[in-house]
C-alpha cells in the first residue's frame, strides 16, 4: 500500500496520460504558454519544473539526452536548456474561465519570462497612425494609376443576357 503518494489519473488510461503529458511538455516549451483544463494544468505544472530543474545541469550528456528523450526532438531540448540557464525560470499558472461546451474550468499555463508585454496606449495610437499613413499611400497610387497610361476610369459595358425564366413544360426539361 502506497501512503502518501500523490499520481493524478486524469481519467485516461496510463499510455495515454503519458502521452497527454509528453503533448502539453512540447506544446509549452515549443510555443511559451499553453491553454488547457486546471487539473490537466497542474500536472504540466509538476512535470515541466522538474524538467527545467534537469535543464540547469545541461553538462552531463545523461541528462541531455532524457531531456530530448521527453520532448521528442533536439531543437525543443535545445530551446529548453537556454530557457533554465536565465535567472528567471518557473511556471505559471492563471486561471482564465470556463469551456463553453461541458464548463470545465480552463487555465493558462505559462513559462516565466516569456510572455509577451500588453501593448500600451502610446504604441496603439502610433500603430493606427501607421495605418492610416498607409493607406492614404495607397489611395495617392490608385489616383496616380488613373492619371497615367493605364486610365481605369473608363466605363466597361456590363450587361449581361436575361435569361428566360419561364418553366419547363416537360418532365424532361426539369
Amino acid at each position: 500500500m502506497y501512503k502518501r503518494v500523490k499520481k493524478s489519473k486524469l481519467g485516461v488510461k496510463a499510455s495515454h496520460r503519458d502521452s497527454l503529458r509528453k503533448n502539453l511538455l512540447r506544446s509549452l516549451v515549443q510555443k511559451g504558454s499553453v491553454v488547457t483544463t486546471t487539473p490537466k494544468a497542474k500536472v504540466l505544472k509538476m512535470d515541466a519544473s522538474s524538467l527545467i530543474e534537469k535543464g540547469k545541469k545541461n553538462n552531463e550528456l545523461e541528462i541531455r539526452r532524457s531531456i530530448q528523450d521527453t520532448l521528442g526532438s533536439d531543437t525543443l531540448a535545445k530551446k529548453l536548456i537556454e530557457y533554465s540557464a536565465k535567472e528567471k525560470t518557473g511556471v505559471k499558472i492563471v486561471k482564465v474561465g470556463f469551456r463553453d461546451g461541458d464548463n470545465a474550468e480552463i487555465s493558462r499555463i505559462t513559462l516565466i519570462g516569456t510572455e509577451k508585454k500588453k501593448a500600451s496606449k502610446k504604441d496603439k495610437e502610433e500603430k493606427a497612425e501607421e495605418k492610416v499613413q498607409e493607406e492614404k499611400k495607397v489611395v495617392q497610387k490608385k489616383e496616380a494609376n488613373k492619371r497615367g497610361i493605364f486610365r481605369q476610369d473608363k466605363k466597361v459595358d456590363t450587361t449581361t443576357v436575361v435569361k428566360n425564366t419561364e418553366r419547363a413544360r416537360t418532365r424532361a426539361g426539369l
